[in-house]
């Protein structure tokens, strides 16, 4: 499960793990290649090198890898250190303690979206992700987000688990631990996969996944600075300025206001054998600053090659179709990138802004369809 919120690394998660005294295997965290040899001789062996980003798939990607010797480990540390998962670099890695353990388990607590409460979620086997798991090894708990966690919750889930067995206790107050760290750090996610159960009875977290809300950040100061810590340079201009912008895998930008006519240009261009690359979407302002500002940003990607067309794709509503084809004409002829841009307008003042563009030559749509179709083929 993924969290929307800001994600912590996973060094970072089990900091937290370990101040609401859930145990966490012997590791320690390295930016780069300094001191890790030192590392090495304090942690012995075997153990696991983890590359430290914010995005899944770095199993799959290469990023974690057993070394049984010191040698091993400096050339993992090495590889993981230059590798990006899924485009976004890795900011380190974690060097940590191997558990053997014969019992691993599922533990989270997220978001139900139907009920908009938080969600227990409880797995008898660790390892894979909760939507593979058989739906009778599985078991749900809506919970209460101004109480604390009932006994009653407490003793099915650990029961459920571990059927009394050994660990039954450890597993139980992990639980009550999790809930603690979710409701006071404000969080979208606390995920434990695997929880391993030792032949001793102790339960401890081998990962862990912790998201916290973005909007509650202002509670959480000491979280400030790695806000942000994954966007590219473009969206970090982006937000800097105020804008809303995202950079995707395909090749056309999208300037669109509002987030719903924004998915639905996105899906449209995907209907037509297109791909939405950068979008930004300006929101409900037509002050021409920011409408050049916000053309601005995608041009400069237009003119580096990162996208190959552009769509500008507005709705008037209170918005100003003439106001933004204004701001539009001057800034799009003064960067010389006209002939791969593509406009379709709709609403308020809609006819003077379709003359006016339609005068100095662009082409633009009031027809999304239409407009989507020509953005394809304006690529080449």
């Amino acid at each position: 499960m993924n969290g929307d919120g800001m994600n912590l690394l996973e060094h970072e998660a089990k900091d937290h793990f370990r101040r609401y005294r859930i145990s966490t295997p012997r590791g320690l965290f390295h930016r780069d290649m300094t001191g890790i040899a030192g590392s090495l001789a304090n942690l012995g062996f075997p153990l696991i090198v983890k590359a430290q980003t914010t995005v899944g798939g770095r199993g799959k990607a290469g990023g974690i890898h057993t070394a049984m010797h010191a040698q091993e480990a400096l050339e993992a540390c090495e590889r993981i250190l230059g590798m990006h998962v899924a485009g976004m670099k890795v900011h380190g890695v974690l060097l940590e303690e191997m558990i053997d353990a014969p019992r691993e388990i599922y533990l989270a607590i997220t978001i139900d979206q139907p009920s908009r409460c938080p969600l227990l979620l409880a797995g008898c086997a660790g390892g894979m992700d909760v939507e593979s798991m058989p739906p009778q090894t599985i078991r749900r708990w809506t919970l209460d987000p101004m109480l604390p966690l009932s006994d009653d919750v407490l003793d099915q889930a650990s029961q459920f688990l571990l059927r009394g067995g050994l660990g039954t206790n450890e597993v139980r107050s992990t639980i009550g631990a999790m809930w603690r760290l979710f409701r006071n750090m404000d969080c979208e996610l606390v995920e434990i996969n695997p929880l391993m159960i030792t032949d001793s009875g102790k339960a401890i977290a081998a990962d862990a996944k912790v998201s916290i809300d973005d909007d509650s950040l202002f509670r959480h100061v000491e979280l400030l600075d790695r806000s942000g810590r994954d966007l590219t340079d473009l969206e970090k201009m982006a937000k800097e300025r105020g804008f809303n912008l995202v950079e995707l895998p395909g090749d056309i930008g999208v300037l669109a206001n509002g987030a719903g006519l924004t998915l639905a240009a996105l899906d449209t261009l995907q209907r037509y054998g297109g791909s939405g690359g950068t979008f930004l979407d300006l929101g409900g302002t037509d002050d021409p600053d920011r409408i050049s500002e916000a053309l601005g940003l995608l041009s400069y990607d237009l003119a580096r090659g990162r996208i190959r067309s552009l769509l500008v794709c507005i709705f008037g509503g209170i918005t100003r179709c003439d106001t933004v084809a204004d701001a539009m004409m001057h800034t799009i002829i003064d960067r010389n990138v006209k002939a791969r841009t593509v406009v379709r307008l709709r609403g308020n003042n809609e006819e003077e802004a379709v003359q006016m563009l339609r005068l100095a030559n662009f082409n633009v749509q009031t027809d999304l369809d239409e407009a989507c179709q020509q953005a394809v083929k304006v690529r080449t």
